[in-house]
């Protein structure tokens, strides 16, 4: 244990990746002192970039694990697989245990982001010259370090559960063994502790960026965000009131996660969620909207939803996003670029993320009804059909009816067979049939696509190999859901769910409850759920918040696609592509062998 809190000088001069490039794209001087590493400001902005490195980078996905501090979050869910081998695959079987060195991988990663940050937080003042035009860096680094080292906690509790909190000091390298041997602390403190550190660190910051440089900086906004990500997290399910962990207790008898269900939790998580929406001074996030559409798209009102629904995730901190991560997106989108036969580098991928028939499913109808509510939707035959693709306009192709009128968000995610390709200024018509240019018989590795599809979310349009400057981490639609769902839990009649319910569904294009021939559900916990799926697809949400309701062993024992061992008709008929193993064990990872071997005090996760 004691090795996670070793925190050398030249390791904390590594430069991480946030912010601006300006800022990332300075070389520490790594001769320096560790008391010269605090004396002036540029140096300091280094180690506090270090200390930003620890944040997940989602463009890592395809190396769960292993690269980025990023798990195995999309291909493990129920939403899509991997061609490629990976530590999901081994997730996905059952063949894992607290000997992995991938559950150890996080476990060290955050631990080493939260002592850098807490030795930040001792060492800052010492800047002379951190005052500059009459900004006190000083404070706002200390404060921006503070929220970060609160932020990995929760990202350990939401993984872990039940965390060792090791208090607000930072430890000394020559600390002896039993000075960090502590037992874990309850899921209750731990979410205290964090939704406290997140609350003052905000006193101390910018409440939105006030300059371009402040992009990719912790402010007051992101903390609330996490904030209430935290108290979202602690409300359900799993950690409310979960009998299944009645005997995950520490040695002395200490209870580690509340056996009494507390409706307060929600109410708490409900509060903090209204407070941002109706904090005036974030009243510039708003849901990301287009007026008009590019060339080659007609400016219909389906059409803008398209356009708005895609470039939420493309155009740079637009309005709608409150926190996103630099990196090279080139992994990312070489992984869901399909492996066109003879096309150019820059539309020729690796297919290696399959998106999952039941991922396909879950999109609602052009109507805004489920497939199964919709009369009018066939998953059998063929229709001509236009999708709202640019410079593909009068092209209407004959397609799968399972493709046909489906919303907006739909054509925003999924790349199918007859679909034209993303990029504009090709006029490649995507085949994931057997012999189609991206099918099976076509590729002689294995890189094609196992289940007939492949994800676009988050793919520019420009080509595979084009960087993308940002990825969201959290965006206001996310804050929405997670309101009107605490509400649903503490407040069924509260009238902000459906209000908040229908700006998502408005902007998504599809008709909203109450309207236009939809009746107002009745079943509201499942429509929440239903709108967070699809909204929030593809953006590492699917994997927790299957495990937070306790429904995962029911989504992801299966993933379904298309037949890609035959072409049309046989190859549009859904098949069983990977059984699953899910057991109630995996609801969390477990505390890895090594640490609870050096700190007897830190007792196993149940099951494992």
């Amino acid at each position: 244990m004691k090795k996670i809190f070793i925190y050398s000088v030249a390791a904390l001069l590594i430069v991480g990746n946030y912010g601006c490039k300006k800022f990332l794209n300075q070389v520490p001087d790594d001769r320096l002192t560790f008391d010269q590493v605090y004396e002036k400001k540029n140096t300091v902005d280094r180690a506090l970039s270090n200390i930003y490195a620890t944040i997940p980078s989602q463009t890592e996905d395809r190396f769960p694990s292993q690269a980025g501090n990023i798990g195995p979050w999309t291909a493990a869910s129920d939403e899509a697989d991997y061609t490629l081998p990976n530590f999901s695959e081994v997730v996905n079987s059952g063949a894992w245990d607290a000997t992995r060195n991938e559950v150890n991988y996080h476990w060290q990663n955050f631990y080493r982001g939260i002592q850098s940050a807490s030795a930040f937080m001792a060492n800052v003042t010492k800047c002379t010259d951190c005052n500059i035009g009459g900004i006190d860096f000083v404070n706002r680094y200390y404060n921006e370090a503070r929220a970060l080292r609160a932020i990995y906690y929760y990202y350990l509790v939401r993984q872990y559960g039940p965390v060792v909190l090791l208090g607000n000091d930072p430890i000394a390298s020559d600390a002896p063994l039993e000075a960090i041997s502590k037992p874990r602390n309850s899921m209750d403190e731990c979410i205290d502790y964090i939704v406290s550190e997140l609350d003052a660190s905000i006193k101390g910051l910018p409440a939105t960026p006030q300059s371009a440089e402040d992009y990719g900086h912790i402010n007051g906004s992101v903390a609330e965000a996490y904030k209430i990500k935290a108290l979202l997290t602690a409300a359900r399910p799993l950690f409310n009131g979960n009998t299944d962990y009645a005997s995950l207790k520490n040695k002395d008898g200490k209870q580690l996660i509340n056996q009494t269900y507390s409706v307060a939790k929600w109410t708490r998580l409900a509060t903090a969620a209204k407070a941002f929406l109706n904090n005036s001074n974030y009243a510039s996030y708003t849901l990301y909207t287009v007026s008009s559409t590019p060339a080659g798209v007609p400016n219909t009102a389906f059409n803008r939803a398209f356009i708005a629904t895609r470039d939420v995730m493309l155009a740079t901190w637009n309005s709608e996003i409150i926190f996103a991560r630099t990196g090279d997106a080139t992994n990312y989108q070489y992984s869901v670029t399909p492996n066109h036969l003879g096309a150019p580098d820059t539309d020729k991928g690796g297919s290696f993320l399959s998106a999952s028939q039941q991922m396909v499913d879950a999109f609602f109808t052009v109507n805004g009804l489920s497939i199964q509510d919709d009369p009018s939707y066939s998953a059998s035959g063929t229709s001509a059909y236009q999708a709202p693709d640019q410079n593909d306009q009068g092209a209407a192709r004959v397609i799968s009816n399972m493709f046909v009128n489906r919303e907006p968000r739909f054509y925003t995610n999924i790349t199918y067979s007859g679909r034209r390709w993303i990029n504009p200024q090709s006029t490649i018509i995507t085949s994931f049939e057997f012999n189609g240019n991206a099918g099976k018989s076509n590729i002689s590795n294995t890189d094609y696509t196992k289940t007939g599809y492949t994800p676009r979310k988050h793919m520019g349009v420009s080509g595979r190999n084009t960087g993308r400057p940002t990825f969201s981490v959290i965006r206001l639609a996310e804050i929405y859901l997670d309101y009107i769902e605490a509400l649903q839990e503490s407040n069924p009649s509260d009238p902000d769910i459906l209000i908040y319910l229908n700006k998502i569904r408005t902007r998504a294009g599809i008709p909203i409850y109450g309207s236009g021939g939809i009746a107002v559900p009745t079943d509201m916990r499942e429509a929440i759920r239903k709108e967070r799926r699809v909204e929030l697809a593809f953006e590492l949400d699917r994997y927790f918040y299957t495990r937070e309701w306790k429904i995962a062993e029911t989504t992801d024992t299966q993933i379904r696609g298309l037949n890609i061992s035959q072409n049309a008709p046989g190859f549009f008929t859904p098949v069983v592509i990977e059984n699953r193993v899910f057991q109630k064990k995996h609801y969390l990872w477990p505390i890895p062998n090594g640490e609870v071997q050096k700190v007897p005090l830190i007792v196993q996760n149940t099951g494992w």
